[in-house]
């Protein structure tokens, strides 16, 4: 999926530099689209590592055995 998204963004990043140089606002609609869609594919990639990067608490349930365990910092100041 990487090399998909790179296949898209990379025309994409062409088109938008000639549609500003000579003022065409077709090839910069079709390159923002480009983009879009790179953004789209880069946010279904992520989507299988949203559990690591998810807050602790909110995945809590998932845990194999329902413990947090040393993911609490004490803060009560006692060395």
């Amino acid at each position: 999926m990487k090399k998909i998204q790179w296949l898209i963004a990379l025309p994409s990043i062409l088109l938008l530099c000639v549609s500003l140089f000579f003022d065409l606002d077709y090839l910069l609609y079709l390159s923002l689209a480009g983009f879009f869609l790179a953004m789209v594919i880069k946010q279904l990639r992520l989507r299988n590592r949203m559990f690591e990067m998810g807050h602790p608490d909110r995945n809590l349930d998932r845990h194999k055995d329902g413990d947090e365990g040393d993911s609490e910092i004490d803060v009560s100041g006692d060395d």
